[in-house]
């Protein structure tokens, strides 16, 4: 299903970014996975089995994921639009609830130093941090795509939690450096945007779902209309709710795929779970 973007002769080519996808984490998913109608939760179950199929496919060496801030690291006191993890190791869930044991995680240090290095020579002046304690919205997809653990991981934090947020622009471009670097690369690398689509969490909102902003949003990301990504404003983005505003990270990975033919996995509406869940999952042209 997934086109490969690993090159033929190691000793010839710098390895390339060679997956990229993008996916919703709501808790629900696996706190209380029966209260959704079995058809929807079949529906993101086997998304994100095809989303692991295709990452273990790709052959990739460390996995890049961009994930919302939700209070467990940072606060107001302390919110970096970026923050990357350094750390050869990190935690996780902080959520007890979550049903997802709280365990070790490996980080790829190395990588992360050079990716952070790489983002300072192109005018990403981010944060870093050697201890990172994960939320549902970096464990959750990784309990799927990697249950075993076997690809190390490198988080990038990011506020979409109170103003100023980092713009859509320079989320793309943010993920276009991320692709910049990867690609110099010799380690094979794999990057996930996890977070939203539309979502009121602990609001007098909560439950509702913007059905006909999380389709629209979709199809820009599905047209690849990167002129459209680009001028999403903070108040449309708004009407998906405060949740919302953590499709950031799918931008983010447009602009690292950004010549790769994105496709829409499923798009559900489930109000058990009080989010809009959409996947997507990126096929590279084989020109390598």
């Amino acid at each position: 299903m997934f086109a490969s973007c690993r090159p033929a002769d190691r000793r010839t080519y710098i390895m390339p970014l060679v997956f990229a996808c993008s996916a919703s984490h709501t808790p629900g998913i696996t706190a209380w996975p029966e209260a959704a109608p079995k058809k929807q939760r079949d529906a993101v179950l086997g998304a994100f089995n095809k989303l692991k199929e295709g990452l273990k496919d790709s052959g990739a060496e460390v996995l890049v994921v961009i994930a919302p801030e939700h209070f467990a690291n940072f606060f107001l006191n302390n919110m970096p639009a970026f923050c990357i993890g350094v750390g050869t190791q990190h935690m996780g869930p902080v959520e007890p609830w979550l049903n997802i044991e709280r365990k070790s995680i490996s980080g790829d240090s190395a990588f992360a130093n050079t990716l952070l290095q790489g983002c300072y020579d192109e005018g990403f002046e981010i944060s870093f941090s050697n201890e990172l304690d994960f939320d549902h919205g970096v464990v959750l997809p990784i309990n799927f795509l990697i249950p075993d653990g076997r690809i190390p991981i490198v988080p990038i934090i990011f506020n979409a939690l109170c103003d100023p947020m980092p713009s859509p622009k320079r989320c793309f471009e943010f993920g276009r450096v991320i692709r910049e670097v990867a690609d110099k690369n010799e380690k094979k690398v794999a990057i996930i945007g996890t977070g939203g689509l539309s979502h009121w969490p602990g609001e007098a909102e909560h439950g509702i779902i913007n059905e006909r902003f999380d389709k629209q949003f979709l199809h820009d990301i599905i047209q690849n209309d990167v002129d459209i990504l680009l001028n999403y404003s903070h108040d449309k983005i708004s009407s998906s709710g405060t949740g919302g505003h953590e499709i950031r990270s799918w931008i983010a990975v447009a602009g690292a795929a950004t010549m790769w033919k994105p496709e829409l996995l499923t798009y559900q509406a489930i109000n058990a779970w009080a989010t809009g869940c959409g996947f997507v999952s990126y096929h590279c042209p084989n020109n390598f």
